[in-house]
């Protein structure tokens, strides 16, 4: 009984260091960056995230032309007495090529805005707050920014 319990708490020791490293590797990768850094890091994923959304309309419009050409391949099989699968064959590699990029623009969608998260969080809990000039409606005013 007494080795088992030393092997509970050994394991329970074990999974902990474990969490630990995983929490401070995948939730915390940008603690050791200046604010010139992490502003330049938030710039990248927005650029990512913006080109993922990019992507993603590429391979929809892709898909969505796809399906219209093998519709239209259908009905041109179907009310005509030679078979000619032109249309319809290209509607469907259309459709089966659309993955690529409807794939690869969701992926860099959704990193980029976990990046995006992760950045601002680590910019505000940096960022102790600083006040400066800033144009505003009346003119030149003090603004505290944080």
């Amino acid at each position: 009984m007494k080795y088992f319990f030393t092997l509970l708490v050994l394991t329970f020791l074990f999974s902990a260091s474990l969490k630990s490293q995983h929490y401070t590797f995948k939730y915390n990768p940008y603690s050791g960056m200046n604010k010139a850094q992490l502003n330049l890091a938030l710039e990248q994923s927005l650029k990512t995230q913006k080109s993922g959304k990019i992507w993603t309309a590429i391979g929809s419009g892709m898909l969505v032309g796809g399906a219209i050409l093998t519709t239209q391949g259908i009905n041109e099989l179907s009310n005509s007495d030679n078979l000619k699968f032109g249309t319809f064959g290209t509607g469907l590699l259309i459709m089966s090529f659309s993955g690529f990029p409807l794939g690869y623009g969701l992926i860099s969608w959704l990193s980029g805005k976990e990046k995006a998260n992760m950045i601002e969080i680590e910019l505000l809990a940096s960022g102790k707050g600083h006040l400066e000039f800033k144009p505003g409606k009346y003119g030149l005013g003090l603004a505290l920014s944080f």
